[in-house]
C-alpha cells in the first residue's frame, strides 16, 4: 500500500471470521460423504479446508469413485447440513459484532465476500445478526471463479466505489489472503491456532491470533480510529 493512501473500505471474509464454521463443514462434509460409501478421514477433511466442496468433490472422486457424480447435488446436500448445524449451534466468533460497529462509526465502508453461496450467507448474518453494518455483500457463486481468484475482491471493490489499493481484507485462509492480494489489496490473517505459523499466512501484511485485536491495528493500515 503506498504510504499517502488511506484505507477507506474493510471487507470481511464470513468463514471462520465472522462466524466459527469450519468445524462445521468438516462434520457435513465427512457426513455426506460417508453415506455415499466414501471412507474419508477427520484429516483429509481438515488437510482440504481450503477447498470449495466442488473442488472436494473432485479431489475424492479421483481417489474413491462412486456412481453418481453429481458433484452439484453432493454441494447442496452438505450446504444444507451446513445451514442446520449453524442454526442449532453457537458459532459466532466473539465480538464480532462489536467489531463491525467500531468501523462502521468511522465512516468507512464495509463489505462481506465469501466463497459460500447466497443461502448460506444470509443464514449466518440472520444467526449473528450484523446484516446491516455492511454496505455490499457477495457470494462468488455471482461469479464465475471463487477465491483463490481475485474477481470476488476486484468486483467488491468496484461496488463499494473504492480502489483496491484503499481496500483491506480480513481473512482466515491461505485462498483468500492469495484472492486479496492478487487483487491489490493489503489482508489483516487471522489463522486458526494450529495454522498460525504456516509459512503460507506471511503472504498476508499481518497476522493476528484474534478479531479481537483488529481495532488496536488498525493504525498500521492508516484507518483512522479517533
Amino acid at each position: 500500500m503506498k504510504n499517502n493512501q488511506f484505507i477507506k473500505a474493510v471487507i470481511f471474509d464470513m468463514d471462520g471470521v465472522i462466524i466459527n464454521s469450519e468445524p462445521l463443514w468438516q462434520i457435513a462434509e465427512k457426513n455426506i460423504f460417508s453415506k455415499l460409501g466414501i471412507p474419508v478421514s477427520e484429516k483429509e477433511i481438515k488437510e482440504s479446508s481450503a477447498l470449495t466442496v466442488i473442488e472436494l468433490c473432485e479431489m475424492f472422486y479421483k481417489k474413491y469413485p462412486w456412481g453418481d457424480k453429481d458433484f452439484k447435488k453432493i454441494e447442496e446436500q452438505i450446504v444444507n447440513e451446513v445451514i442446520q448445524l449453524i442454526k442449532t449451534n453457537d458459532t459466532e466468533i466473539p465480538g464480532v459484532k462489536n467489531i463491525l460497529k467500531f468501523i462502521r462509526k468511522r465512516d468507512y465502508k464495509l463489505a462481506l465476500a465469501s466463497n459460500s453461496s447466497h443461502d448460506l450467507i444470509e443464514v449466518v448474518l440472520k444467526k449473528v445478526g450484523v446484516k446491516e453494518y455492511f454496505d455490499f455483500i457477495v457470494s462468488a457463486s455471482n461469479l464465475p471463479k471463487g477465491k483463490p481468484d481475485p474477481s470476488i475482491y476486484i468486483y467488491t471493490a468496484k461496488n463499494l466505489g473504492i480502489a483496491p489499493e484503499r481496500c483491506l481484507v480480513v481473512e482466515d485462509s491461505i485462498v483468500g489472503i492469495l484472492a486479496a492480494k492478487n487483487a491489490g489489496m493489503s489482508v489483516i490473517a487471522i489463522p486458526r491456532n494450529e495454522d498460525f505459523n504456516k509459512k503460507d499466512f506471511d503472504l498476508a501484511d499481518l497476522k493476528i491470533s484474534s478479531l479481537n485485536l483488529l481495532p488496536h491495528i488498525l493504525k498500521i493500515f492508516k484507518i483512522k480510529t479517533n
